[in-house]
């Protein structure tokens, strides 16, 4: 019961299968690949003029580094376009992230110099550069701050329902569901043609070389992955993997074996903590939401809009605010639920405006639910027992998502009897 969608109203194109839109000023940065190393930045510069950027780095690190990965923002419309040898690089907005196709030894107190380049003319200077290498230790980042363990499994056990209609995260999930988005995949919906399951694939890579069932599909990948960044359109094609083999049973089966599935988890989970749950919890922050419903909120926005720019902006207009001045919490009396309530309503008449987005509409009436029942904290366990109709009139459609109860650890059921309400 996989519900993607497309935000392309409110004057953006926003690419809704798991943030393969444009981030713009919310991204935070690349996909981390293997574990961050301890290294210095000591040269970043691009000479506009000469299309041409260089990123010199030291490590200064105990270990050498092996297979480095290089990423790094953009600014907004501008793409990277050229691998030097051994390279390979993807972009999912403006982060762009470059990873080894051979071994590179970077020892110990070295120095590395990188080159790319992009289509700019104008000089800037690369933002948030991270390097990271499956040597460095570790291959998932430390989870995000700002929520508990049982919290943080209650966010993404609510957003796993409105993807795969269940709590449980379904790292094995892969389907075309006819969205123009290519194969729908994993636990977060990461769609083949919008920029981010092709990063589940580069990290998973990267960690494994051996029994990849994966790594075929990266020249089908690029190839769809290219015309998206240069057209700007999600694509719905799967040709390009087709041909290479069973993308479908590939992806499930490198996360049903034993031996390969911590790594294909891993990867999964590291795309989702950059690319969605960190974005969300810093534009939570910076906007002064501090409670686990409104963080929960802004999660899901994220995975299912791939921006919370529009819905924020909405908010704070609705609000009073329009200077958008942050945190907008506690400016001119404005409160965090008074915050959470604009910004789920605009969502909400986002998803009714169109009618292939309608089904959908459902998914922001638990949060609404939440925040009138005062469960800020998932102190008590969340039901989705609401619609959107429940909570706003009758026009709204039912979308059928399975009732799930989930409980403040993480862990669920289905109940044997459902009242809807939004009360």
């Amino acid at each position: 019961m996989k519900r993607k969608l497309a935000w392309v109203g409110l004057g953006a194109a926003l690419a809704g299968c798991a943030g393969g839109g444009e981030l713009g000023d919310e991204s935070t940065g690349a996909l981390q690949q293997g574990a961050d190393c301890a290294y210095s930045v000591t040269t970043n510069t691009y000479n506009g003029p000469d299309y041409w950027g260089t990123i010199v780095f030291k490590n200064t690190g105990s270990a050498a580094m092996t297979s480095p990965t290089v990423a790094f923002t953009v600014p907004s419309g501008v793409t990277c376009d050229h691998d030097e040898a051994g390279w390979t690089h993807t972009q999912s907005g403006t982060t762009c992230t470059y990873s080894r196709t051979t071994g590179l030894t970077v020892g110990a107190g070295a120095s590395y110099t990188f080159y790319y380049s992009t289509t700019s003319s104008s000089s800037f200077t690369a933002g948030g550069v991270r390097i990271s290498d499956p040597s460095c230790g570790g291959t998932t980042p430390p989870p995000s701050t700002g929520l508990t363990t049982g919290q943080r499994k209650v966010a993404e056990g609510l957003t796993s329902i409105w993807e795969n209609d269940t709590p449980a995260l379904a790292y094995a999930y892969a389907e075309n569901i006819g969205d123009g988005r290519g194969y729908t995949n994993g636990r977060a919906g990461f769609c083949t043609g919008t920029g981010d399951a092709i990063q589940v694939i580069e990290c998973y890579r990267s960690l494994r070389s051996s029994g990849n069932l994966m790594s075929k599909y990266m020249p089908g990948l690029t190839t769809i992955n290219n015309r998206f960044l240069s057209t700007g359109q999600n694509q719905a094609g799967t040709s390009e993997l087709d041909s290479l083999g069973n993308w479908r049973s590939d992806w499930a089966a490198s996360y049903n074996n034993t031996t390969t599935q911590a790594d294909f988890k891993s990867c999964q989970d590291q795309v989702v903590e950059r690319l969605y749950f960190t974005p969300a919890l810093n534009e939570a922050k910076k906007w002064g939401l501090t409670s686990a419903l409104s963080k929960a909120a802004f999660y899901d926005a994220y995975i299912n809009h791939g921006s919370l720019s529009a819905f924020i902006k909405a908010a704070n207009n609705a609000l009073g605010n329009s200077a958008q001045v942050a945190p907008a919490v506690g400016t001119n009396g404005i409160t965090e639920s008074a915050f959470l309530q604009k910004f789920l309503e605009k969502r909400r008449d986002v998803l009714y405006a169109d009618s292939t987005w309608r089904e959908a509409v459902d998914r922001v009436a638990v949060y609404e639910k939440l925040r009138r029942q005062g469960n800020w904290s998932f102190s008590t366990a969340v039901r989705n027992d609401v619609r959107a109709r429940d909570c706003w009139g009758t026009t709204y459609p039912a979308s059928g998502y399975t009732v799930r109860q989930i409980n403040p650890d993480g862990t669920w059921s289905t109940p044997s009897s459902v009242t809807y309400s939004c009360n």
